[in-house]
Parts: C-alpha cells; structure tokens; sequence
C-alpha cells in the first residue's frame, strides 16, 4: 500500500472505504503524552453499549423479576446482608459500603462486602466514591463556614472538631494517595483522549511515519459510548447503507446574525461541477434539508456585545437607538424559537446539534421552556432544545460570522479526516527548561541556590490566602492542626518585613473584619512590631481600622496587655462608635448644605446684577430684522399697498444717502 493519503473526497468519516478503516490503529499517549500501545481487543464492545440493562436479559429472567414476590425479612437486596432489627438495618443503609454498592448495582456490577478484601475494580469504585465524598463534605463545611458569624467562629470550631474526625480524615486522605498512585502507573484503557487536543490520533500505513504525522478525527462527532471505542464507531457509520435517514442540525447566533441548517450524512454527488470561487467541492456536496439566516440590528456600531449586556452592565439606557435595539434582540430570539418549532420534527432525529452561541442571552434563546402567549396556539410548557441533551456539543474551533456559506465550512471541517502532527511529549519541553536552568544556574554564584519552600513558608502562604479570604473558622481551625500560634512569624522576612503578623498584614491591607477577629477573638498580641518598630495598629491606613483596633481594645480591657505599647488610642464601644460616626456623617452633611447654600446665593447675586444693567440699544433701520423676525417675514404679513409704500420710502430714504455722499 502506497504511503499517500487518498484525496479529501475519500475522508469523509461517514464514506469511509474499508480499506483506509482497517489501517487505521487508535494511539494511546500517557500523563506526559508520550505514545503507548492501546489494546483494542479490551475496549468495550460499541453493540452491547447500546443495548439497555432490560435488553441483555432473557425472557425468562425478565419473567422472574417481574413475578417476584416482596418479602418481609429486615435483609439488604444490593448488599445481600440480613440484619436482626431495624436498627441494624437503618446505619447499614447510612454507611459508604451500602452507597457504593448502590453505584455498582446500578453499573451491573456485583456488591462488594469490604474495601479491604476487594477486586482492583472493587477498589476502583471505593476510591472514587471516597473522593467525591470528601470533596461534597470540603464544599459544604466552607459554605457552613461562611455562614457563620465571625464573633462565634472559634467556640463552634472548638466543639465541633475532634481528635476522632482528624483521624478519619488522614485515614481517608492515605487510602486515597495510595489508591491514586497505583492506579496513576496502570494502563487506563481510555489513553487515547488523555490528550488536551480536540482530537482523537490515529495511525495509518497512508501516512510516511518519519515525517511524525498521523490522522485526527475531532471527539466531538462521538456521543459518551461511542467514545469509549472510536474505530468500531466508525465501521459502523460506514456500515449504513442508507445515510439519508441520518442528519445532524447546526446552529450559529451572535451579533444579531443567526443561521441554522438541518444537514444530511448523505454526500451530492458533484460530478461534474465546475469549481466556484468562494466554495469547495467537499463544501458543494453538503446537502442541507433545510436551512434559514436572520439579521436584526442589535448591536451599536464599534461598541460591542448586545444591548441586553449593556443594559446589565451600565444600566438601562433610554435612547431611540437602545429601545430599537432591545426590541430586536426580543424580535430575533421570537424568530429563531418559532424557527426550532418547526423544525421539531428534525431534530428529533438527529444525531448531532452543533450550537454556537456565546453570550447567556444567546443560550437562552434555545433552551427557555415554551410557555410564553405568542405560542399560545403551538405546543405549550415545551423546552424547544433540552439543555441535558447528550446529542448537544459545540464547535472545537473558531467560528465566523453566521451565514450559510459558514455552516457548510463547519461541517467539512468536522466530518472529514485530516493529517495533522502527532502532539510533542511533555517531557521534551521539560528537558529543555531543566537545561536552561543549570545554564543560569552556572552563570550564578555557587554559594546561591535555588531552593524550595520550606513548611514555615507554606503555612504563611496558606495563611496569608485564608486572612484576604476573611475566612476566620478554617484559619483558626488551620492553626490548631498545625499547632501554630496566633502570633506565628510570616515567612520569609525579605517578603513579610514590614508585616511580621497575620494582624499587621491584615491592618495594613485593610481587613477591618480580620482585625477585631485576630484581636478579640484569637488574642494576637497588638505590641508586636515589625523591623521598623511599628506596631499593627502604625500600619492602618484609614478611621474603620482605627477604630477596629479601639473596639477591640474595648471588648478585650485593659488588663490585657500594656496598650501604650501597641500605640492604639483610647477604647470605645461598638455604640460610641457608630455614634461618632453618624456625628461625622452630620457635620459633613451640614457642610455640604452650607456650601451649596453659598454657592447659590452667590449665583442670584450674580443674576440680578446682569438683570441690572442697561443696556444700549442702537434703533432699527426701516426695513431690517428686528426681535429675530426677518424682513421677508414681515413683507408677508403686509398687503399689496403697504407693500408698495414700504418700497417707496425705502428708494427715498436710499437716494437721500446718495446725496448726502455727494455734497
């Protein structure tokens, strides 16, 4: 066989030939995508993927569990365990060994009676259920602490942690390590989409080898089963005689453009066509069974984005051009929905819907349930697209301007085979960068060296993120499993010189909240200074953590350290502060009003000396504007005689000017 791929006509993925499938063979890379071999003979049979739970069972099986009669004995059917009370019963259906016996019940996977004793896919399924367990539990303990006032954060963390659930959670948090790691050095039978490309590798004796090149085909042509075997997918694309039943719909929205198309999997034949100037021959042969474009002016000119972002951003504006734009953004989305309710019919059978929309507005327009009164008469509580839909996926490249012309380039781009490089290996680019840096490193001192962190610099850094973060109960329960102390150095000096303290940090970048945390509640010592003696309250920037720093020497007395130490002024209350605050807002108010009282007054004075004033006024020659009317004005408003009147003296009055210029 000749290493020449054969010409784009003959890559269509659903008109492949036999010959160029079977020289196809599916590359497998690994975590640094290096190439490794894929056994094709132990990816999972596509036919038995398609069939149900239902369908795999006999007629006599399906009869037995139709016919089964409902016992009364306290027993488990998943975890086929026999228990003597309810009780017993009741903390075995609560325990992880029940709820991941449900998940392999549910897979058709037999019940596991101990992680311990378990297959390697027992443990698998324990491993993942594990992990998703500590990562819900993770979510749901910071979402309680958020809630949580910040006055009675330690007390609850005090009560509600323990030695017993530190213990489980290192239990869990090993077992899971353990687990990961050797699962990570097993060969995972899905290494062919480990890849970040959109892409799924093939080799091919059509493709010379030296030159690194291999065949692509892009994932998203593939639904969730048709993934986990892509070369058996193929065969059976090709194995349909009859493609025309078979078309994927295509939609494109942005701008104020949209288009849309229903596409056959069935080719036109071309033969004989002469070559177009904007279209190719793979473009030509798409056969669209329907296809519609609209336009509605939605967008301001060199602005960007629609007028419902702009709204949403910057307010809602009051312009002819906005209110003309609003009202096409709704009339467009009222077309493209009356569009997709026509076409319903198609896009129950396709196999594919490509939607590109980029906004949430634009998204909207396909997936808003039908309840609305223009479609009163047409089916009603409908959604025109599932949004949960497995058949939904999107374009894996960019995207021009919606036309028809651009949904027939979409298409060709994504149904035929294409040579392209194999990815470069990981460990390549890591070689070089390890080289670069010895070269630099030679270039340094000896006595530098470029070292990690240390622990003390890990935990300032952790530190550091939970007090930007306010998050007061996971610092104070941070601190008590590491066994650090409030008043903990941040390490390193050269970056935390001036802010030794989780208080000074907190003063001088502001966190008022931090501030009355760290003092009245964890008792962080206010005396400390940093490397230019300066204490945490030198540090504030502004009157709220001036006066944090007073209600907290208020809640805590003055038994509790040496305040003069701490350069912090005298105590106040909660209550005298605000009460000075409202003070403040007061006065400044008054200000204010006495300001604008000058000014004003200032501006009548103003007013009444220009209303004042006289002024000289020249008399108006016969004939010329005055009071802003205009001679023809006024020649308009005269009868014919007046008229001839007015003309005569103005001759008179003109020749007695010549006259005058002439003695």
């Amino acid at each position: 066989m000749a290493n020449l791929l054969p010409k784009k006509a003959e890559l269509y993925v659903y008109e492949l030939s036999e010959q160029l499938i079977s020289s196809l063979n599916l590359i497998g890379f690994d975590e640094y995508l290096n190439e490794i071999d894929v056994a094709v003979s132990k990816l999972p049979d596509y036919d038995k993927l398609n069939k149900t739970k239902e369908e795999q069972l006999t007629k006599e099986e399906l009869l037995q569990l139709r016919n089964k009669a409902v016992s009364n004995v306290l027993h488990c059917n998943v975890c086929k365990l026999k228990f003597d009370n309810q009780i017993d019963q009741r903390k075995h259906y609560r325990s992880d060994l029940h709820h991941i016996n449900i998940k392999r019940n549910i897979k058709g996977l037999p019940p596991m009676s101990s992680p311990a004793s378990g297959t390697t896919t027992e443990k698998d399924d324990f491993a993942n259920f594990l992990l998703e367990k500590t990562i819900s539990n993770s979510s749901e303990e910071e979402n309680e602490n958020e809630s949580i006032d910040n006055n009675d954060s330690e007390n609850e963390i005090a009560s509600e942690s323990g030695e017993d659930s530190d213990s489980d959670t290192e239990e869990i948090s090993t077992y899971l390590e353990e687990h990961l790691s050797s699962s990570q050095n097993e060969s995972t039978l899905n290494s062919f989409l480990n890849t970040k490309s959109p892409h799924i590798y093939f080799k091919s004796s059509y493709l010379p080898s030296e030159k690194n090149k291999v065949i692509g085909v892009y994932k998203v042509l593939f639904n969730i089963k048709e993934l986990s075997n892509p070369i058996l997918a193929l065969k059976s694309w090709n194995e349909i005689l009859d493609k025309s039943s078979k078309m994927s719909a295509l939609f494109m929205v942005g701008g104020g453009h949209f288009a849309g198309a229903i596409i056959s999997h069935q080719r036109r034949n071309i033969k004989g066509n002469l070559k177009k100037q904007k279209e190719t021959f793979q473009e030509q042969s798409v056969i669209m069974l329907e296809h519609k474009t609209f336009h509605r002016y939605t967008t301001r000119r060199k602005q960007g984005g629609s007028q419902s972002v702009m709204d949403n951003a910057k307010g809602k504006a009051n312009s002819a051009g906005s209110t003309l734009r609003r009202y096409n953004e709704n009339a467009l989305k009222q077309d493209i929905q009356n569009l997709l309710l026509d076409w319903k019919p198609y896009l129950d059978k396709c196999d594919n819907i490509f939607i590109r929309a980029r906004s949430v507005f634009d998204k909207a327009i396909f997936f808003e349930s039908n309840n609305s009164s223009h479609n009163a008469g047409k089916k009603n509580n409908t959604h025109f697209i599932n949004k949960y839909d497995p058949r939904l996926k999107t374009f894996p490249f960019t995207t021009g301007r919606p036309t028809i012309h651009e949904l027939k380039r979409a298409w060709c781009e994504l149904t035929y085979l294409k040579s392209i490089e194999k990815p470069k290996p990981m460990i390549a680019s890591k070689q070089k960068t390890q080289s670069i840096v010895k070269d630099k490193s030679t270039e340094l001192p000896q006595d530098t060296k470029i070292a990690s962190l240390t622990e003390e610099e890990k935990y300032s850094e952790e530190l550091i993120r939970l007090v930007k973060k306010a998050r007061a109960p996971l610092l104070s329960s941070f601190l008590k499993k590491n066994k650090l102390d409030i008043n903990f150095r941040l390490k390193p000096e050269s970056k935390y010189g001036s802010t030794p303290t989780l208080l000074h940090y907190a003063s001088q970048h502001g966190i008022k909240q931090m501030v009355i945390i760290l003092l009245s509640n964890m008792k962080a010592d206010p005396t400390i200074q940093n490397n230019v003696g300066k204490t945490a309250a030198d540090l504030n920037k502004s009157l709220l953590i001036k006066q944090a720093f007073q209600i907290a020497r208020y809640n805590l007395g003055e038994d509790f350290v040496d305040w003069s130490k701490s350069h912090i002024d005298e105590p106040l209350s909660r209550e005298q502060v605000e009460e000075k605050n409202k003070q403040f807002e007061e006065l400044k108010r008054k200000e204010t009003e006495e300001i604008i009282k000058r000014e004003s007054e200032a501006a009548k004075a103003n007013q009444k000396i220009k209303t004042n004033k006289p002024k000289s006024s020249k008399g108006n020659t016969l004939g010329s504007s005055s009071n802003g009317i205009s001679l023809e004005y006024n020649l308009n408003s005269l009868t014919e005689e007046q008229k001839r009147r007015l003309m005569r003296e103005q001759r008179a009055r003109a020749a007695e000017a010549r006259m005058a210029r002439n003695q």
